[in-house]
């Protein structure tokens, strides 16, 4: 009796101790490690100098930066520091980046090499492609594959189709979207489709989808030690990006470039580059293929072309308002330096009530919907917007105001390329010796100029 009762609780211990391992597999399978820069779960904040960074000697502290970036989502950096660093610092989720809460100085992040200084890199979830035909203005867009998607997820069309203008054989019809619901196979947009998409008649639109990472940076100054053919910081399909009191100095090549993010906020930042003429790029910000980039109080020096948008797929809804561009002079940098301006793959940009000085033109214009209001360009320069390629250009109560006896050449130089609309009013040329419009306007499918006025030496 005694020999089975102690079988019995034998046999007992051991289920028992199986069902223990059950339930313990079980459950490291199903459930998912909170993922760090996760907006959802609690801010994890870290320091280089918990990993072995210094900041106020000559030694790298590139492995401790990095390693902060890894295990965190907020670093926090010293007031007044110098962090070196010897390659790009990498981050693929959300990650702030930040000077500590009231620093006296920004801390520096010096890269020493010929390389960026910090990559952000969302990765890829799913790559499918849409199976229906998609009309503008349509509100959803079926794709074979939903496969991983979630509503507030970043959703990228790009068509094998070329852009419509100017399209240099590798610019296509595309276009960048938050997810706002899914329903088997239809994906809902944050917004009406841009463009149509002729499925059925063998046009092809791939669709991309990445999770809704940002990256915030606020009161740090990137560098190189001297002038440096390099972008120096990197964003690729990040969403509510915000960038402030940010300063990138000596990357002759780009200051920022913002590759298909949504909702990007850019706000006092100061971008001097160091261009040269050799340079064919040097913007401060080039906002390649996204969607409502905002920048707005920031001040861009020695570059070729302070904010640009363009795109292998078009750059949409962009802002740049209430900043400056200082340039050196007419004909010193490459050809096509302007104060700011949009480069082919561009629709539905405004620039409002901003300063530019000393570039061959204040504005090149080259896309669809280009707004160019209550701006105010001084110095020496040739003219205030050169327009080519493209449809639907607005100038409205911009002023060009003369300094050390410079005089316009025109206010407009429309080159052969343009063939669409041009609508200009209360605009105000002091001291220019040519046409208000160079060009053959002929060649437009509809101009309005009125209240226009240029006064001469």
């Amino acid at each position: 009796m005694l020999k089975y009762r102690k079988k019995k609780w034998l046999y007992f211990a051991i289920l028992l101790l199986i069902a223990v391992a059950v339930w313990s597999l079980y459950t490291k399978q199903n459930v998912k490690k909170p993922e760090i820069g996760n907006r959802n779960n609690k801010e994890v904040v870290k320091t280089p100098e918990e990993f072995g960074a210094n900041g106020f000697d000559n030694i790298p502290d590139t492995q401790s930066l990095q390693k902060a970036i890894d295990n965190s989502s907020s670093i926090k950096l010293k007031d007044g520091a110098t962090y070196i660093i010897d390659k790009p610092l990498i981050s693929n989720h959300s990650i702030t980046i930040s000077t500590e809460k009231g620093a006296k100085k920004s801390a520096i992040i010096l890269q020493k090499n010929n390389q960026s200084a910090l990559i952000f890199n969302n990765k890829r979830i799913n790559s499918t492609y849409v199976t229906e035909n998609v009309s503008k203005k349509q509100s959803y867009v079926v794709v074979k594959s939903t496969n991983d998607m979630e509503p507030g997820d970043l959703f990228h069309l790009k068509s094998k189709k070329l852009w419509y203008w100017d399209n240099r054989s590798v610019l296509h019809k595309g276009e960048l979207h938050k997810i706002t619901k899914i329903e088997g196979n239809k994906v809902y947009l944050d917004r009406p489709a841009n463009d149509n998409y002729n499925i059925q008649e063998g046009e092809t639109v791939k669709a991309a989808t990445f999770k809704s990472h940002y990256l915030r940076l606020h009161n740090i100054i990137f560098k190189h030690p001297n002038p440096s053919n390099t972008v120096m910081v990197k964003v690729n399909y990040a969403s509510d990006t915000k960038i402030d009191n940010v300063s990138i100095l000596n990357s002759k090549e780009t200051g920022i470039f913002l590759n298909k993010t949504y909702g990007t906020s850019i706000s006092n930042v100061r971008v001097e580059l160091g261009t040269t003429k050799e340079i064919s790029t040097g913007y401060g910000i080039q906002d390649y293929g996204g969607t409502g980039t905002l920048i707005t109080k920031s001040t861009f020096k020695k570059v070729r072309r302070g904010v640009d948008f363009s795109g292998d797929i078009p750059s949409r809804y962009g802002i740049v308002k209430n900043s400056r561009a200082y340039g050196s002079g007419k004909g010193t940098l490459a050809l096509g330096n302007s104060g700011f301006g949009t480069h082919s793959t561009a629709e539905y940009i405004t620039f409002q009530n901003n300063y530019i000085e000393n570039f061959d033109q204040a504005f090149v214009a080259r896309g669809n919907y280009i707004t160019i209001k209550q701006n105010t360009l001084q110095g020496i320069s040739s003219r205030f917007v050169f327009a080519s390629y493209g449809d639907n250009l607005k100038l409205l109560n911009n002023v060009y105001k003369s300094k050390n006896g410079n005089q316009l050449e025109s206010f407009i130089l429309l080159r052969v390329s343009y063939l669409g609309s041009i609508i200009a009013t209360e605009n105000i040329a002091a001291d220019q010796n040519g046409l208000f419009l160079k060009g053959n306007i002929n060649q437009l499918s509809d101009i309005k100029l009125e209240a226009n006025k240029i006064k001469s030496q």
